[in-house]
C-alpha cells in the first residue's frame, strides 16, 4: 500500500527538518510540504532539492494550519495515497513509523480514521498509561497521526477558520461524532516538542505549561470558545478556557499581554 506524509512549514530550523524529512522520505512515496509563506524559501529549496519524493508546494502568505493541512490531504489524495501522515516541521519519526500503522491499518475497519502512536517530548514527559496493543481514543494531536483520507474529506476536512491552534481538536470532534475511530498504539513513533513546555502542578496534577506567545494565546482562546459553539461542549469547555488563564497568571512570563490576548481571543470567539 503506498502512502504519503506531508508536513506544515513556517519559518523552519533548517537543521531540524533535515531530520524531519531524511527521517519520514524513505517510508514513504511521496513526501508533500505545504510552505506559508516562509522567509527562509531559499533554504528549504536547497533542502529538497537532496530527495527525489517531495512535492513542494508554496502559499505566497501565511494561510493558516488547517489550509495548509487541507491542501496536503488533496495532493496526498490526487498522487493516488489512502493514508497520509501529517508532521509538525520539528518532528521527527522513527524509521519504522510507517511499518507499524500499516500493519494496523490493513486490518482497520472502514471506520478508523486515524492512526497515531505514543510520542517523545523534547521537553516534558508525557504518559500515555497504556497496556494494551492498542486503544481508542477522543483526541490526538495532527502531528505523527496517519490519516485514513476517505474519512477525512468525509467530515469535510479541516476548518479553515482556526487558522492556528485547536485545529486537531477540531477535526477529532467531527471525526468522532461521526461515528469514526482514532486509534493509539502502544509503541513510541516520534519526537515532538509543543512550545517551551514545562511541568507544573496544578491542584494536586501534573499539567503541561506550554509558554506559548500573546498570539498563540490569542488563537487558543479563540478557537476554544469557537468550538465550545460548533459543536456544543458547554460548561467543560468554559472551565478549560478559565484553567488556561489562571495558569498563564501563575507559571507565565508576560502575563499582561498574554491575558489581555486571551480575553480579546474569548471576544472574537463569539463572533467568530
Amino acid at each position: 500500500m503506498e502512502h504519503a506524509a506531508g508536513i506544515v512549514l513556517f519559518n523552519p530550523d533548517i537543521k531540524r527538518l533535515e531530520e524531519n524529512i531524511s527521517a519520514i522520505s524513505p517510508q514513504v512515496k511521496d513526501v508533500i510540504l505545504v510552505d506559508n509563506g516562509s522567509k527562509n524559501a531559499d533554504g528549504i529549496s536547497s533542502l529538497i532539492s537532496r530527495f527525489d519524493n517531495i512535492t513542494y508546494i508554496r502559499n505566497a502568505d501565511n494561510m493558516g494550519i488547517a489550509k495548509a493541512l487541507n491542501q496536503i490531504v488533496e495532493k496526498a489524495d490526487e498522487l493516488g495515497a489512502k493514508w497520509v501522515l501529517t508532521l509538525d516541521q520539528d518532528t521527527v519519526c522513527k524509521p519504522d513509523i510507517i511499518e507499524q500503522y500499516d500493519r494496523l491499518c490493513r486490518r482497520a475497519t472502514d471506520k478508523v480514521a486515524i492512526i497515531t502512536s505514543k510520542y517523545e517530548d523534547r521537553s516534558v514527559k508525557v504518559d500515555f498509561g497504556l497496556t494494551a496493543p492498542y486503544v481508542k481514543e477522543s483526541f490526538c494531536i495532527t502531528s505523527g497521526a496517519f490519516n485514513n483520507i476517505r474519512c477525512i474529506k468525509a467530515v469535510g476536512g479541516f476548518d479553515e477558520k482556526l487558522f492556528i491552534d485547536m485545529v486537531d481538536y477540531d477535526i477529532c470532534y467531527a471525526l468522532t461524532r461521526s461515528g469514526y475511530k482514532i486509534i493509539r498504539m502502544n509503541y513510541v513513533g516520534f519526537l515532538h516538542e509543543v512550545g517551551r513546555s514545562v511541568t507544573k502542578r496544578f491542584f494536586g496534577k501534573d499539567i503541561i505549561i506550554f509558554n506559548h506567545s500573546p498570539l498563540r494565546k490569542y488563537y487558543w482562546a479563540r478557537n476554544s470558545i469557537y468550538l465550545k459553539r460548533k459543536y456544543k461542549l458547554g460548561l467543560s469547555a468554559d472551565k478549560r478556557v478559565i484553567n488556561r488563564i489562571i495558569q498563564t497568571l501563575l507559571y507565565e512570563t508576560d502575563k499582561v499581554s498574554k491575558l489581555k490576548s486571551m480575553l480579546k481571543g474569548i471576544i472574537d470567539g463569539y463572533r467568530l
